[in-house]
């Protein structure tokens, strides 16, 4: 486990005055269903690149490590709006399953099919709340969606682990180069 990110609420505060400087907003409360839910699904956009990366070869360990900090980035920053510190002690007190942590223990970069999986899992488990909010009226409380993104935060980390990157270096680079990218760079809406 990378203590680099612990706790996490600084980096929190840190990836969320970034990004509201660089004009991106983000949800204050549950009730704000459609914002979390794109949230979530651009958590799930870093997870697909992340997926492209360790389908070519030879394999990018660095753009690799850089995928997972956006993952990482995303959901924290989600985190913060919503008042929740992603891996506070209680959220590292729910962990992933056991079956989630063996297809993450993956060692082998050349286990492209083993990586992919390692990588859906951390995808599903973003995805996992999505479903809470189709009925907006029984959003669900924000400490509800605390567990699932603190697991997909944690499960980021083990994989980030087992292969031997840092994504405590990562994510606190691409901080740092979010934060030199100026306003609403790359032309997005969200």
């Amino acid at each position: 486990m990378d203590t680099t990110l612990q706790p996490s609420r600084p980096l929190q505060e840190r990836i969320r005055t970034v990004n509201a400087a660089n004009g991106w907003t983000a949800p204050t409360e549950t009730r704000e269903w459609r914002e979390i839910v794109a949230r979530l699904a651009l958590a799930n956009t870093e997870v697909a690149e992340a997926i492209e990366i360790v389908r070519r070869r030879p394999l990018d360990q660095a753009h690799l490590a850089e995928e997972l900090a956006d993952v990482v980035i995303r959901l924290f920053d989600l985190g913060e709006g919503l008042g929740i510190e992603v891996l506070s002690p209680d959220a590292q007190s729910v962990k992933p399953t056991a079956s989630e942590l063996v297809a993450i223990g993956v060692t082998d970069h050349t286990d492209t099919t083993g990586l992919v999986v390692a990588l859906g899992i951390i995808g599903a488990r973003i995805s996992r709340p999505i479903t809470a909010f189709t009925a907006p009226e029984r959003a669900p409380a924000a400490s509800a969606l605390s567990h699932d993104i603190g697991v997909a935060c944690l499960l980021a980390i083990e994989l980030s682990g087992c292969l031997g990157l840092n994504i405590g270096d990562a994510v606190k680079a691409k901080i740092a180069r979010n934060a030199s990218r100026g306003f609403h760079h790359g032309g997005k809406a969200i």
